[in-house]
């Protein structure tokens, strides 16, 4: 299965060469079959996929991001709150509004 990057490349590479070859389209047919040929061909050699395939980069991310809400939620937690604090929120249903029903007599 592909990739969408691996799709979206492949939908590139064969527009392109739509409209380069013009009137030719058998020769930029075969040249996208070409191309798509050598994608799958990449993708099965053990292309790079997943954290490694970024540089690293996105393991680092995913860290930041976790440390930024961990001390967030320190934060939060360690605030101190006065006993018999008002609460934050109550939850109060609502009743319907219900309109008269129109009479038809």
């Amino acid at each position: 299965m592909k990739s969408r990057r691996e799709f979206l490349k492949t939908v590139a590479a064969s527009s392109a060469l739509a409209l380069a070859g013009g009137a030719n389209g058998a020769v930029a047919a075969t040249a996208v079959k070409a191309a798509a040929r050598g994608a799958r061909a990449k993708a099965g050699a053990g292309g790079a996929t997943g954290p490694a395939a970024h540089g690293g980069a996105l393991p680092s991310e995913i860290a930041k991001q976790k440390k930024s809400t961990a001390d967030a939620l320190k934060v939060i937690r360690d605030y101190p709150l006065p006993a018999g604090s008002p609460m934050a929120f109550a939850f109060k249903p609502m009743k319907a509004n219900r309109g008269r029903k129109a009479r038809t007599s």
